[in-house]
């Protein structure tokens, strides 16, 4: 980190000494205000640089792997509520810049009454006995009691007879459970509350428990890690294994976001099946060689280092099923975090420290596991830093520096000569200056065909991948909605006609919470690894427009750079890499496939409507007039796999109407907002930076012209200010070249 810091400062210090010649040689006319622009804007360029882009860590695991204490142990304080709970919809980020506070953000009233009531119709209790009744509110104590009631039918009816934990329960149980608590700093608009350091630990009445949790919108905490620098965000992110399929889709836009993953493995349980799940996410991304494996270690549970040694190389084994040469870190996080707390340690934990280090062979394990990961983590963040500052600041500053210097060394020669020679030199570059615009404009215009281009091929690519009749990712999903397996539990009730309505509306409802987790897990995951197919494939095509592009500038550059050898000048030449690097940013994002995410689902009566009425009051009277008569009885069971098997068909039905219309326009979406905006921008910037090199390559001799004419021997002042100025900018492109070999071979 301090050497990525004196990296920082001395690019800093050039930019200030090239400030300083720009104004020395802008001053008294030498260099005209265009030019003078240009390199100001470049430099501005390079600022940029030097202020650190925000790097993204996500933090990930199971439920209760230690993710949270992980966190604390790299902050060095308990910061984060540990074994926090499953339900909050929101990611909780952990900044290291500024002073020590954050902010827990509280849903205004309206969003908490949109999705208490949006959750609330999607249990069949409501539905049946509140078909038409106002929108509960929550403020309202009857209303409360109302709730109450209805949660408590739904306990015994629904999640006993079903024997799952049903996500919608627990989420409105939350609610009601933290209204006293959280009520009064509820509002009509979003509502931020500040800590500082000194009430910082406040944060953890809203986020500690579920009941506070549900009424969370948004929460970031900031806290310096000098050993990571600044502008570093750790995310403490939801449990992979979380009942609520919205979590893993929230974690999925956050991964792809983030530059580094910390992967937490709990010793007590290992890898489980849905963490083979977020590993094969984490391949579709392409970011095993930035993910970061931490084999948390419960040394309560390991008897001695041996034990232990065989854990590590099973999980290594199993990772290297999927995961190629994973990197693999094994200490205990509470360990060090309680070893960290110093004064601030309860005796408890005190007391199970001491155990813990009284096993020498097992704390020197985990103290050597934490040291290395340490160490290998600040070095990738600097590591990381150090591209982004050579790309765009030390490249970029060699650039203008390299521009500077040719155009002082360029204006003393031309001087120096006799005004007739002057002017035929001004007159030739004139010429030349004409050609490199002509080539300009050709390029302008072959990278706007490019553009076009670019756009057809993604839309005919997404065109295809999205057919509603034939595409890939829509039969897969339509295949899975005709192969749902249907319950024994299910094929009972919806056998029984009276019961058969109610019946096929609980059905409706649990497949669409079954396909919700199924888009969240399957879809998604097929939508992002086209999307990243569809990166490289636009990388790929840049870089080959590119090149071709290049030789085409470069030859009009070569052109031009030989008139100024009547002057026995040398030009810099531009590199082409330079050209091609960082075209592909990560601001653009793929779009989430969210059908069935957050939609409300039709009500009862909707969905007799959905369904037609009159071909659902023939369905319901042909098996009524079938199931009632005598001489049929023997044939009962056969006549309810017929009920059965036409109620199933006309869900299915209606979900497929659903799910084509989600991906008609999820196609749009994906095509508009994430195709052609990586189109556009990498295009345009590409254009730019063949504007700024033709820009800063081009001389304009007609201010010295005039000077000629007028000033005589009063010319040398100018050539001594010439004369520093290409001396201080040699000198300082020599050294940034020699500074950016030494960082590259580091």
């Amino acid at each position: 980190m301090n050497d990525y810091l004196q990296l920082k400062k001395k690019i800093q210090q050039r930019v200030e000494t090239l400030e300083d010649v720009i104004r020395t040689l802008e001053g008294p006319g030498i260099v005209d205000e265009n030019l003078a622009s240009r390199w100001r804007t470049h430099l501005a360029r390079v600022q940029g640089a030097l202020q650190d882009s925000l790097l993204r860590v996500a933090v990930v695991g199971s439920v209760k792997s230690g993710k949270s204490t992980l966190v604390n142990t790299l902050a060095g304080r308990d910061l984060l509520k540990r074994g926090a709970g499953i339900i909050t919809a929101f990611i909780t980020r952990l900044r290291t810049n500024g002073d020590v506070g954050g902010w827990v953000e509280l849903k205004p009233w309206s969003q908490v009454m949109e999705e208490l009531n949006t959750t609330l119709r999607l249990l069949p209790v409501f539905q049946e006995e509140s078909e038409a009744g106002d929108p509960l509110d929550i403020r309202r104590p009857q209303d409360r009691e109302l709730l109450q009631s209805w949660l408590e039918k739904m306990r015994v009816e629904w999640q006993q007879t079903r024997g799952r934990l049903d996500t919608n329960f627990i989420l409105l149980s939350g609610f009601l459970e933290g209204y006293a608590a959280v009520s009064g700093a509820v509002g009509d608009t979003v509502n931020r509350l500040i800590f500082d350091a000194g009430s910082i630990e406040r944060h953890r009445q809203y986020v500690g428990r579920e009941g506070q949790a549900v009424y969370v919108r948004d929460m970031e905490l900031h806290y310096p890690i000098p050993w990571l620098g600044d502008e570093v965000e750790i995310a403490d992110c939801q449990g992979i294994d979380s009942p609520n399929p919205a979590h893993f889709g929230l974690l999925q836009q956050y991964l792809l976001e983030s530059h580094f993953i910390l992967f937490v493995i709990s010793s007590r349980t290992g890898l489980r099946e849905s963490d083979f799940k977020l590993l094969d996410f984490i391949k579709t991304l392409r970011m095993f060689p930035q993910t970061y494996f931490i084999l948390n270690v419960d040394l309560d549970s390991h008897p001695h280092r041996e034990d232990l040694d065989a854990l590590v190389e099973r999980v290594r084994t199993e990772l290297g099923w999927v995961v190629p040469d994973p990197q693999l870190f094994t200490f205990s996080t509470l360990y060090h975090l309680v070893g960290q707390l110093g004064d601030r340690l309860p005796e408890r934990e005190a007391q199970r420290l001491e155990l813990w280090k009284a096993d020498q062979a097992l704390s020197r394990a985990t103290e050597e596991g934490f040291s290395a990961f340490m160490e290998h983590l600040g070095k990738k963040i600097v590591q990381q830093r150090s591209r982004v500052l050579l790309g765009s600041g030390l490249c970029r500053l060699g650039t203008v520096a390299g521009s500077v210097m040719d155009s002082a060394l360029a204006r003393k020669k031309f001087m120096v000569e006799s005004l007739e020679n002057q002017k035929r030199t001004a007159e030739k570059l004139k010429s030349r200056q004409k050609a490199l615009q002509a080539t300009l404009g050709t390029l302008e215009n072959a990278i706007a065909g490019l553009q076009d281009a670019l756009k057809r091929e993604m839309s005919d690519s997404t065109d295809r991948f999205f057919a509603l009749n034939g595409g890939p990712i829509v039969q897969e999903t339509l295949s899975m909605v005709d192969s749902y397996p249907i319950g024994a539990e299910y094929r009972k009730e919806l056998g029984d006609w009276k019961q058969l309505l109610r019946q096929l509306y609980r059905f409706y409802l649990e497949f669409r919470q079954t396909l919700s987790r199924y888009v969240m897990e399957k879809v998604n995951l097929r939508v992002i690894e086209f999307a990243k197919e569809q990166e490289e494939v636009l990388t790929e095509r840049l870089d080959q427009s590119s090149r071709a592009f290049w030789a085409l500038f470069s030859a009009a550059l070569d052109d031009y750079r030989r008139e100024f050898s009547e002057l026995k000048v040398e030009r810099r030449a531009v590199e082409e890499q330079g050209i091609r690097d960082g075209m592909l940013g990560d601001s653009v994002i793929p779009p989430a496939f969210s059908a069935f995410m957050g939609q409300e689902v039709v009500s009862h009566g909707v969905f007799l409507m959905k369904f037609g009425i009159g071909r659902f009051t023939r369905f319901l009277a042909g098996v009524k007039s079938r199931m009632g008569k005598e001489k049929l009885l023997l044939d009962r069971e056969a006549q309810q796999d017929e009920s059965f098997d036409e109620a199933i068909a006309l869900v299915k039905s209606e979900t497929r109407s659903e799910l084509l219309a989600a991906f008609r326009e999820y196609r749009n979406s994906f095509k508009y907002a994430y195709a052609y905006r990586m189109a556009e921008e990498t295009t345009v910037k590409l254009a730019e930076e063949f504007k700024a090199v033709a820009g800063m390559a081009q001389v304009n001799f007609a201010n010295l012209l005039d000077r000629s004419d007028t000033e005589g021997a009063d010319s040398l002042p100018v050539l001594d200010i010439l004369a520093r100025a290409g001396r201080v900018t040699g000198d300082m492109v020599e050294e940034l070249d020699g500074l950016r070999c030494a960082v590259t071979l580091e």
